[in-house]
């Protein structure tokens, strides 16, 4: 009984499994019909699929590299303005400081020769009053001769007077014109000094 059992469970099996091929032989032959009716619909399976996505690396581009060169280009130019500017703050403190160091002895060319301006002007102004002082004197001296040649009576009585008064008047214009002649060679030895310092010869002119 059990071997009968058996028996027709096989045959059961075998049959069911003809079934399913048939059945799997049917739809791969309506695939297939439909493949060639629509010869357009793709059908997609693994040869389609990718089986996984590639990795893509993409070089830099050249826009990239050249933004890198102008930085560095920049970065240079700036560079080198900062040098220039050092240099040229440098020659400002080294020029700045000559004249510094040449300013005193400017300051003292130029007192000195102030000083000696004033010394020659200083001397002028005494030449001058000399110049006055002997003019008068002489004058007086003329006057009182005129006056006393022109009186015979005078001249009798006061002869020995007269004579005395014109040493005297004589003596003091003497001394006069050699003050005079000491000033005015002080005066030319000041200005050829003025001279020699560089001072124009219009700012040391004698009075006529």
């Amino acid at each position: 009984m059990k071997k009968l059992l058996l028996l027709f469970t096989t045959f059961a099996c075998i049959f069911v499994v003809s079934a399913g091929a048939q059945t799997l032989a049917d739809i791969a032959a309506e695939t297939r019909a439909k493949q060639k009716a629509h010869p357009n619909v793709k059908v997609i399976d693994n040869d389609i699929l990718p089986s996984a996505p590639e990795a893509s690396y993409a070089p830099p581009s050249d826009s990239k590299k050249d933004d890198a060169s102008a930085k560095k280009e920049s970065a240079k130019n700036d560079e080198k303005k900062d040098a220039d500017k050092k240099d040229q703050d440098k020659d400002k403190k080294e020029e700045s400081k000559k004249t510094d160091e040449k300013t005193p002895a400017a300051d003292d060319n130029e007192k000195a020769n102030n000083g000696l301006k004033k010394k020659i002007e200083d001397q002028q102004k005494e030449i001058a009053q000399l110049q006055r002082e002997l003019d008068v004197t002489q004058r007086e001296a003329r006057l009182r001769a005129a006056a006393y040649y022109a009186d015979a009576g005078t001249m009798l009585r006061d002869q020995g007077k007269f004579a005395e008064d014109s040493r005297k008047t004589q003596s003091e214009i003497d001394a006069k014109a050699q003050a005079l002649a000491d000033a005015k060679q002080k005066l030319e030895d000041l200005e050829e000094q003025a001279r020699r310092s560089g001072i124009p010869s219009s700012q040391v002119e004698s009075p006529q």
